[in-house]
């Protein structure tokens, strides 16, 4: 009867460790999801960052966009709505608070396109910049390079600016009208003025970060855990047969050098 209790245990310990091998099991993979995911960002950078700049249509249509052509680059000719430029808010640069500024441009086809013309910096009240320059609206060509446009957070945000680079809420925020690519924005490859500011951002830096060892440590976890089980059972089992037996000796492994000590401590 003390033993098939004792099994009893066991065996609800052994679903507690499967059930945590599981969970284990589910991070990991997560983990490894996580990797894909970077490994694809990386290698769409390192694909597409410098290819020769093509128009706009032939990556995208006004309400679809294939993430495949994320940062390809593109040739837009048309003006700047300067008048329409807003803010985007809590866009840290190198550890400095700061803004991105986005003005919709409108092709020389008519259909407007959301631009990122770079990175400003905050007052030293962590207020929107003192000065914002914008471009004038003479008739130009730009180069930039598309990117899928962000979602929305919902969030309420001062008259002039936006949570995120949503097409959408740049509509609603400045009352834009007409053809509009909803789905990309283009972020600007070169200054349009001469000045430091807005500051272009630079090809981004991407690693994989360590989805990958945190995967293989879930895994070494679920595996550990199934070994202490283990270890706890022998241990377990050969308690019961010292003390049921006064003859029994369990087996000790030899570890490396013991034979050399042995034979020291016969000569000695």
């Amino acid at each position: 009867m003390k033993t098939l209790q004792t099994w009893k245990r066991w065996i609800v310990w052994l679903l507690l460790v499967s059930v945590f091998a599981v969970a284990c099991f589910f991070l990991s993979q997560w983990q490894f999801s996580r990797r894909a995911e970077a490994v694809a960002k990386i290698n769409s950078v390192a694909a597409n960052f410098d290819q020769s700049p093509v128009p706009l249509s032939d990556l995208s249509a006004l309400n679809s966009f294939d993430a495949k052509f994320e940062w390809r680059p593109v040739r837009l000719e048309g003006q700047f709505l300067a008048d329409k430029a807003v803010l985007v808010r809590n866009r840290p640069y190198n550890g400095s608070p700061g803004f991105l500024q986005v003005i919709p441009f409108q092709l020389k086809s008519g259909e407007l396109v959301a631009i990122e013309t770079g990175w400003l910096p905050t007052r030293s009240d962590n207020q929107a910049p003192k000065i914002v320059p914008r471009p004038d609206q003479s008739f130009r060509e730009i180069i930039g390079r598309v990117r899928p446009a962000e979602p929305t957070l919902n969030r309420q945000a001062p008259p002039g600016q936006i949570a995120t680079i949503n097409v959408d809420a740049l509509i609603e925020t400045e009352n834009l009208s007409g053809e509009i690519y909803r789905k990309v924005y283009i972020r600007l490859a070169d200054s349009y003025n001469d000045q430091a500011l807005p500051k272009i951002l630079p090809r981004p830096e991407l690693t994989e970060g360590n989805h990958l060892s945190y995967a293989l440590q879930w895994i070494l976890f679920a595996l550990m855990a199934f070994g202490a089980l283990w270890w706890a059972i022998r241990q377990e089992f050969e308690a019961r047969k010292i003390a049921s037996d006064p003859n029994y000796r369990p087996k000790v492994r030899r570890k490396f050098g013991d034979a050399d000590k042995a034979a020291e401590d016969a000569v000695s």
